[in-house]
Parts: C-alpha cells; sequence; structure tokens
C-alpha cells in the first residue's frame, strides 16, 4: 500500500518522507525518495525518523512474521504513538480491518483491531480506516482471489463462503487515507471505508473468474471442509505463504460490513468504484510483469486462449473420455458418437469450417492419389508389422470383431458422418489451433501425436499405429491444400478399402 500510496501523497502536495528498516535497500529501489531508517518497536528510531512530521502514516502489518505476532503488532504500536506524540507529530492515520463482532474472527483480524485501538490510546489524535478486502494489484486477499479464479475451473468450496463483505478498490483506499491526513474530527477516532457492494466470497470468485474472460467457474458446496483444510489448498493454488492464507481463509468465515459509511460524506469522495472494475484495474496492473511463471502459468494460459484453442482443448479431452467409456458401448459406437457429436460442434462454431471443405478438381485429385498411396502403403507394410509383432494380428482381428459387430449397413452409412467429423475435429480444429501456436509442421507432428494419444485409452496398439501414421499424412494434406478436401478424400477411400473392401484380417 505504500508504494501506490506515495504518488497519491505528491499529487495532494504533501511532502513525504519514507520510514524503512533497510533505506539503502529502498533507495536502489526508489531513489527519487526521501527515505530515513526507522524500526516500529525502536522507540528513539521512530522519533527520529518522526522529526518535524506533521503526520504520519501507519501501515505496518505483520501477520505471518511469528505465531505472537499479534503481542508484537500491539506493543509497537503503542511504541510508535508514543515517539510521534514526542516528535510533535499533530495526526497519524492507521490503515486497518473491519473488525469482527465480539472475539470473533480471525487471530489476524483481531490484532488489527486491537493495534488501532493502541494507536488511538496514544498521545496523538488517530484516525483510523478500516476496510475489508482491497482490491488492487499487491492486495494479499485479491493475490489469493485472482489465482483461485484464474486457475480453477471447478472449485470445492466450504459453505462458510456465504459470508458477505464488502470488498473497496484500492483507489479508494488511497483517497481516503489521503483524506483522513485533513478531515476535521475533535479527537481520536474510527471510521469504515466499505465498498459500493456487499458480496459473499463465492460471489467475489465468481465476478472475478468473469472479469478475466473465463466464465463463471463450477462450484460444489462441502459442509465439512474446515478453514484449517481450506487454507491448506489456498496455499497450493495461491501464491500465499501458508500462514497467511490460513489467517486470511479464517476471517472469511464470518460477515465483514462496515457499520456506516458516514467517512465518504464528512471526506466528499467520489462515487465509489465497483468490484469488476477494480478488479480489471488490478489486472492490468499486473500486465508489466509479463507472463506467469511456472506450472500454474501453463494453467493460466491455458484457459485465457483463444476459442480455437479452447475447443481444440475440450475435443481432445472430450474424445479420450469417450475412448476410456468403450467398454460400456463398444468401440465403434463411442468413438463414432464423439466423431459426430463433435464434429457437428466444429462445424457450428469454427468459422472456418465451411470454407475449408470447399472442393475442387485439384484437391479432389490430391485425395484420391494420397488416399491410393496410403491403401498400397498399408497394404505393403501390415505383413511386415505382424511378422515382427505377432501379437499385432491378434489386436487387428479384435477391432474388426468390434467392428462387424455393428449392423453392416447401420456401419456403412455411418462411416461417412463419423469421417467428415474426425476431420472436422482433428485437422480442422485441433491441427489447425497448434500449427496456429507451434508452426506447420510441429504443430501437424503434434496433432498426429495427440490424434494417437486419444486413441491410447483403448489400449489397442494397432489403432494408436495408424492412427499416428494416418494422421500425420491426413495431416500433410491438409497443410499442402490449406483445406480438408484432400485429407478427407483420403481419409474416406483408406477406410473403404481397409474396412469393408479388403480387410487386413482376410489377407
Amino acid at each position: 500500500m505504500g508504494v501506490a500510496l506515495y504518488p497519491a501523497l505528491i499529487d495532494a502536495g504533501w511532502q513525504v518522507r519514507c520510514m524503512s528498516r533497510d533505506p539503502a535497500r529502498a533507495q536502489k529501489r526508489w531513489p527519487e525518495r526521501d527515505w530515513v531508517a526507522g524500526d516500529v518497536g525502536d522507540a528513539a528510531a521512530c522519533e527520529r525518523a518522526l522529526e518535524g512530521c506533521e503526520a504520519a502514516l501507519y501501515l505496518v502489518h505483520g501477520m505471518g512474521e511469528g505465531g505472537d505476532y499479534h503481542e508484537r503488532e500491539v506493543e509497537a504500536a503503542r511504541t510508535f504513538a508514543s515517539a510521534a506524540g514526542r516528535a510533535g507529530v499533530q495526526r497519524i492515520v492507521y490503515l486497518g480491518g473491519v473488525a469482527p463482532g465480539g472475539e470473533g474472527g480471525s487471530e489476524h483480524l483481531r490484532s488489527r483491531r486491537d493495534v488501532g485501538e493502541a494507536l488511538r490510546a496514544g498521545p496523538v489524535t488517530t484516525v483510523e480506516l478500516r476496510a475489508s478486502m482491497i482490491v488492487g494489484h499487491g492486495s494479499l486477499s485479491w493475490l489469493m482471489v485472482r489465482d483461485l479464479a484464474a486457475r480453477l475451473p471447478f472449485m470445492v468450496l466450504p459453505t462458510w463462503l456465504k459470508s458477505r463483505t464488502q470488498p473497496v478498490a484500492v483507489s479508494d483506499v488511497l483517497r481516503a487515507l489521503v483524506s483522513a491526513l485533513t478531515i476535521e474530527v475533535t479527537e481520536s477516532t474510527w471510521f469504515d471505508i466499505p465498498g459500493p457492494e456487499t458480496l459473499s466470497g463465492k460471489e467475489i470468485l465468481e465476478r472475478s473468474a468473469e472479469v478475466m474472460g473465463l466464465g463463471r467457474p463450477s462450484m460444489v458446496e462441502v459442509p465439512l471442509l474446515t478453514p484449517r483444510l481450506s487454507s491448506l489448498w489456498v496455499r497450493f493454488v495461491t501464491r500465499a505463504e501458508w500462514s497467511v492464507a490460513r489467517e486470511v481463509v479464517v476471517g472469511l468465515t464470518e460477515d465483514l460490513l462496515a457499520a456506516d459509511e458516514r467517512f465518504w460524506e464528512l471526506a466528499g469522495h467520489p462515487p465509489r468504484v465497483p468490484f469488476a472494475e477494480a478488479a480489471r484495474r488490478a489486472l492490468a496492473a499486473e500486465q508489466p510483469e509479463g507472463p506467469m511463471p511456472g506450472p500454474w502459468g501453463v494453467v493460466e494460459r491455458a484457459r485465457r486462449r483463444d476459442p480455437l484453442s479452447k475447443l481444440a482443448l475440450a475435443s481432445v479431452l472430450l474424445w479420450m473420455v469417450a475412448a476410456a467409456c468403450t467398454h460400456l458401448v463398444g468401440i465403434w459406437t463411442a468413438l463414432g458418437v464423439i466423431a459426430v457429436v463433435l464434429g457437428a460442434t466444429a462445424w457450428a462454431r469454427d468459422p472456418q469450417a465451411r470454407p475449408s471443405l470447399q472442393p475442387s478438381a485439384g484437391r479432389l485429385l490430391l485425395g484420391v492419389a494420397a488416399g491410393g498411396v496410403m491403401i498400397v502403403a498399408t497394404y505393403l507394410l501390415y505383413p511386415v508389422f505382424t511378422r515382427v509383432a505377432p501379437f499385432l494380428a491378434q489386436d487387428t482381428a479384435a477391432l474388426y470383431a468390434a467392428f462387424r459387430a455393428a449392423p453392416p449397413v447401420l456401419a456403412t452409412l455411418l462411416l461417412l458422418p463419423v469421417i467428415l467429423g474426425e476431420e472436422l475435429v482433428w485437422r480442422g480444429v485441433v491441427q489447425r489451433a497448434l500449427t496456429e501456436r507451434w508452426g506447420a509442421w510441429l504443430g501437424c507432428v503434434s496433432a498426429a501425436l495427440l490424434y494417437a494419444l486419444a486413441h491410447a485409452p483403448l489400449g489397442s496398439p494397432v489403432l494408436a499405429m495408424a492412427a499416428l501414421l494416418c494422421g500425420f499424412a491426413w495431416g500433410a494434406l491438409r497443410l499442402a491444400s490449406r483445406t480438408l478436401v484432400p485429407a478427407l478424400v483420403a481419409h474416406i477411400l483408406w477406410d473403404l478399402f481397409v474396412l469393408l473392401f479388403l480387410p487386413l484380417d482376410a489377407r
């Protein structure tokens, strides 16, 4: 908060002195600022740092710095308040948190409340501002929300995430802090600074995902998910330390609502920023840092990909699910249904599907020629492979038996729409998404490997090998012609000969 507050104070006409335990290090990062050494627990150092200052902003919070941070924070606040009085400071402004009712809430929230009380009990007039969740780049609570929303399309949530809060934009908090330096008060006091909306934790996660363009995540409430268990999975998914995540999560177990909104009226504050806009600003502020590194960065980029990449990813995953279910309905039924369904989806959602199927004499001839070469190669290579690995012949016989289990007329009639669906999905969507990202031939090879991998759950080495080799051949035709027509024609001819006219198990 201090980093963002400095320019706001300068804009308001204040001369600013910054206190740090390591001013030399801070000076290297922000050389234009006036730095002085000090520690809130060192009375003499605080008094020297505050000498000549009219006001002080107390933004210290030690959550996570050992289990006894509550007592240390309160004692440091008393030390600072006394030093400020001796240095002649006229006002202290402290940024705390919305106080829980009674002795409830987390140690983190109780500590912030008690620090405010210690400062207000000192000799200097103190204005304490209490915010709930601050939405902005650098805010810990926003970091946790941002990471959860960006990384998880499906969430298991505790029922207490129905608890409500009033998130406030960091820009509003900055204005409030600057205003609190000059607002007219006769004695030390505190004010809540709520945001303009009251939202549950669940709603905050949903809206954050929507702002990121990810749509609302699927959520399931689990009443037995305790705050401790919740903090463990929050720590795993987000960048927050476990001790910090635990304190924040415990603080979410009850409503954190403002007592009133009188501060905004006293300060004459402009309209407050709604949550969605605050989230958009926070996301924009992190852009200069570049792409997120590590495995979670890969997950985030995958979730934010363009519609074509999302369609490709969904198609591959659904195809693998269908392949894993073949023991229930049979190989050709499962693969046939998924090919038709995904092909129809690609036809409806991919704007390049229809143009890619425009025929021409040259494209048709290329497909016939390529199909002929593939058929000849299949009949020449199959005996070689089965001689080297005899089990391939048994696997081939099992595939043909499964295919013939369906009524012959039905299998023949469905062959065309199934092949069309396969080409629309694998060469039309998956391969194009990969080539746009990785280049023509690397994308083609990757698509063929995925095509084989998607058939791996069937446990058929023959089918996986055929998918790899044929997938590469059909992919190469897609690249050479920039349409699906040659690949579609070659695919139809190859399937007709290998499955119907001259089956390999009859040789």
